[in-house]
């Protein structure tokens, strides 16, 4: 049986990317459920052995908007406390810190661009990030920021925006920036947020940084798809 793993996307603009491009290639059974066109989450963790939370323009708060939010949060409690693990990603991320107990600063760290981060001590026992050296290249797009949950591991830092991973229970990973977006994802990003917001320069700016990080950022991206998956899998003993 393939590894079964359930998909969260909250905007056609912020699909799973290299986690997507990882998981069609390992053969993986991706169920994607998408909020633009309305869903009905699993009551359990029951048929799937992990859980992705995907990006998106609202703020982890929007529960008018989104009321799917809460049912949300219930399910990836669920799918951690049955030791299937969890991953969370921009918006996602930060979903996974209210779940856990911890703030969303709104429109308190804007960020869009390639970012350097840093590996905490931490990271290096970590199962996703282990042998990361720093700087790390990463895609930004987020206005908010989280606050770490009690008991939460932080595993790589930002300068603009501090908290940009961390790890709960050695199941649950949240991550701020877009380690998921490939070199297209940039370019595309940067020509939505000319037409989109008028924004020429960062557009311009984006493009540069996309050819100048762009294999670094997949590169690491990739490794982080991948090794999320390997714990999956090791978890459901495929």
């Amino acid at each position: 049986m393939p590894l079964r793993i359930l998909a969260f996307q909250h905007h056609p603009a912020s699909p799973a990317g290299l986690v997507g491009e990882r998981m069609a290639a390992r053969g993986v059974a991706v169920t994607t459920l998408d909020a633009q066109v309305g869903t009905t989450l699993p009551e359990d963790a029951e048929e799937h052995d992990g859980l992705l939370i995907l990006g998106g323009a609202m703020n982890a708060y929007a529960d008018d908007a989104c009321p799917h939010f809460p049912d949300l949060l219930r399910l990836a409690r669920a799918f951690a406390a049955d030791g299937k693990p969890v991953l969370g990603i921009c918006l996602g991320g930060q979903l996974l810190a209210r779940a856990w107990g911890a703030r969303v600063q709104l429109g308190a760290a804007p960020e869009f661009g390639v970012v350097p981060l840093e590996p905490t001590p931490a990271a290096q026992d970590d199962s996703l990030l282990a042998g990361t050296l720093g700087p790390v290249p990463a895609m930004q797009w987020h206005d908010d920021t989280f606050d770490l949950p009690e008991g939460a591991v932080p595993l790589l830092r930002g300068e603009a925006c501090r908290n940009q991973a961390f790890r709960i229970d050695r199941v649950v990973w949240g991550f701020q920036c877009h380690f998921e977006a490939d070199r297209q994802d940039m370019v595309n990003w940067a020509i939505y947020r000319r037409d989109v917001y008028g924004d020429a320069d960062l557009a311009a700016t984006l493009a540069a940084q996309a050819e100048a990080h762009g294999s670094a950022a997949e590169a690491f991206g990739r490794r982080v798809a991948d090794r999320w998956l390997d714990v999956a899998a090791a978890r459901a003993g495929r």
